[in-house]
């Protein structure tokens, strides 16, 4: 956690979850492997909550997310996406280069994601609009 001082971030434990750290106006969570010490984890939280009308744009948004991002992995927590980098380490990396590349990639995969999302409800709002369009057209 030094190496999180170092880069100038201030950690603020959550809970059981891990430690949570501000950069760019943005909250990321560190959260520590318990029972592996060689994997490096940290998440931007909550970043589209799931409702009920529109379950289907929310696991289109993952799997967009998925499909197109390397190293950041959209999953699924407490009915929010949540965006992940996940890495294994070997031991001999320069820390804050490592800490500093994966901030960096989970900054830029939110920039792809915020756009993805804005993006996909568009799409589904059109849809419905013509939906409703085509059942006006039948009910005449």
């Amino acid at each position: 956690m030094g190496v999180f001082a170092e880069l100038g971030f201030k950690l603020e434990q959550i809970d059981d979850l891990g430690y949570e750290f501000s950069y760019e106006g943005t909250n990321f969570i560190y959260m520590p492997s318990t029972d592996d010490d060689d994997f490096l984890n940290i998440c931007v939280p909550g970043i589209y909550n799931w409702e009920e009308e529109s379950s289907l744009t929310f696991i289109e948004i993952m799997n967009k997310i998925n499909s197109t991002l390397k190293y950041i992995k959209a999953y699924e927590l407490g009915k929010s996406i949540w965006l992940f980098y996940e890495r294994e380490l070997l031991g001999n990396e320069d820390l804050v280069k490592v800490i500093s590349h994966m901030i960096l990639h989970l900054e830029a995969g939110l920039m792809f994601s915020r756009k993805t999302i804005a993006e996909i409800k568009a799409n589904a709002e059109d849809k419905n609009e013509d939906n409703d369009i085509v059942e006006s057209d039948n009910n005449e």
